[in-house]
């Protein structure tokens, strides 16, 4: 009996590895399967994303011509002629649009005049403290700050302001850069300035600034977005709302047929802010349906986008840049 109990033991020991590894085993098949399963879906998903990603370049081509079209000189005598049978003024405002040629099934398209953004680089003093009093209201105390940061930002020289900020100040809190100490070359850069974080923390910056289009930092009334407006002196949601449905209807072509849908607080405010001349330099949003979300307003989604220069119908447009996943808000 005493010499059993060895063999017992042996038998035990082999009989709970045994089991182990059929665990092991069972454990491996299962992962097996769960990589092979994933396999076929990073196929499946991969497979997907070429044929969304083919769709977008060729809508993208399609918006190109449509650029192209918009430059052909208006001809009003035939109306079956192409020119007239797709173009409307002041329609590349943001708003979803139908190509003149046929685009993929389930691929949307927007195209922005930037005309309608606030080019940001050429602001001067004037306009800049125009968009801070609208964000923080007339009188505030924080923007005598922000002007001198932002001065001091785009000079050309390390000498601080009496309430600015230069080199010494961004060393100090870490922030890992300094001024730039010439014009803005992005639009995310403004965040980046002294206190201007703060001020458009609830603003997608990409949305209303760019560095192109109008020189003067003037917007076209006809194609700037309800952001847009809303960033001006003077403008409330009423008013915004007020224009851009009065321009879907009849198209802004000067100050008098835009002045009767404003106050005159909002006029005298907005004394050389609007220009009535559209940009050679447009932005061209492509993505696909599936990344909409259904019965909202406004939101954000990722898409492709590029910004372009079209100088007249005949020459390509220019592409100035590319943003395959570029994150934009839209307004259904």
């Amino acid at each position: 009996m005493l010499n059993r109990r060895p063999e017992k033991k042996m038998q035990g020991a082999i009989l709970i590895m045994v089991l182990w590894m059929i665990m092991l085993g069972l454990i491996l098949v299962t992962a097996i399967a769960a990589n092979i399963r994933l396999s076929a879906m990073t196929v499946i998903h991969h497979q997907e994303a070429l044929q969304d990603w083919s769709a977008i370049l060729e809508t993208v081509n399609k918006a190109h011509m449509e650029l192209i079209i918009d430059k052909m000189p208006k001809i009003t005598a035939d109306t079956t002629s192409l020119y007239n049978r797709v173009s409307k003024e002041n329609r590349f405002d943001g708003r979803l649009i139908t190509l003149s040629y046929d685009t993929p099934k389930d691929i949307r398209v927007r195209i922005y005049d930037l005309s309608g953004k606030i080019n940001i680089a050429r602001l001067n003093q004037k306009k800049l403290t125009d968009l801070l009093e609208q964000q923080l209201g007339e009188g505030n105390k924080k923007i005598p700050e922000l002007v001198d940061a932002w001065l001091d930002w785009v000079d050309s020289d390390n000498l601080k302001r009496l309430n600015g900020a230069e080199e010494a100040y961004y060393r100090k809190e870490h922030t890992g850069y300094e001024p730039r100490n010439g014009l803005l070359t992005s639009v995310d850069e403004i965040r980046w300035i002294k206190g201007f974080d703060e001020v458009f923390a609830d603003i997608d910056v990409s949305a209303v600034f760019t560095l192109l289009g109008n020189a003067s930092g003037a917007v076209n009334p006809a194609t700037a977005s309800r952001e847009v407006l809303l960033m001006l002196p003077g403008m409330n949601e009423t008013l915004a709302d007020n224009l851009i449905k009065a321009r879907k209807t009849q198209p802004f072509k000067n100050m008098a047929e835009v002045s009767v849908h404003l106050t005159p607080t909002a006029i005298k405010q907005l004394t050389g802010w609007f220009i009535f001349q559209q940009s050679s330099y447009y932005a061209i949003v492509v993505y696909p349906d599936s990344n909409v979300e259904k019965n909202k307003k406004t939101q954000t989604v990722y898409a492709y986008k590029e910004e372009v220069r079209v100088v007249n119908a005949s020459r390509p447009p220019v592409v100035l840049s590319v943003t395959p996943y570029a994150k934009v808000t839209i307004e259904n």
